[in-house]
């Protein structure tokens, strides 16, 4: 955070701009995210399994670059945290749904 602060501050300078017109260039993306409930032994595990792998994979082309597949295990709970953000929310949801759904099936 504090350099993303710094990076941001140093671009308004270079830009000679204030922050609310840089702002003006940042399209904000909807998020989903959907936890899934896996075996706690098994939450580290979804980046090692081809089937979900695969399919995380296919997300991330659907979004065709304008979003984000961010999928990580939880630091205290049995759980495997599944967030996308795109354009298109019903798509979005969608997707991060039939992810959540693969991993509970795969690690649960």
């Amino acid at each position: 955070g504090i350099l993303t602060s710094l990076m941001y501050i140093r671009a308004m300078l270079a830009k000679n701009t204030a922050a609310s017109e840089l702002n003006k260039v940042i399209e904000i993306y909807p998020q989903v995210l959907i936890n899934s409930k896996v075996n706690a032994d098994k939450k580290n595990d979804f980046d090692k399994d081809e089937e979900i792998v695969a399919r995380i994979k296919e997300a991330e082309e659907k979004l065709n670059g304008n979003g984000r597949v961010l999928i990580r295990a939880s630091g205290t709970e049995p759980k495997v945290r599944v967030m996308i953000e795109g354009k298109d929310l019903e798509q979005i949801e969608k997707e991060a749904e039939a992810i959540a759904k693969l991993i509970e099936n795969k690690l649960g």
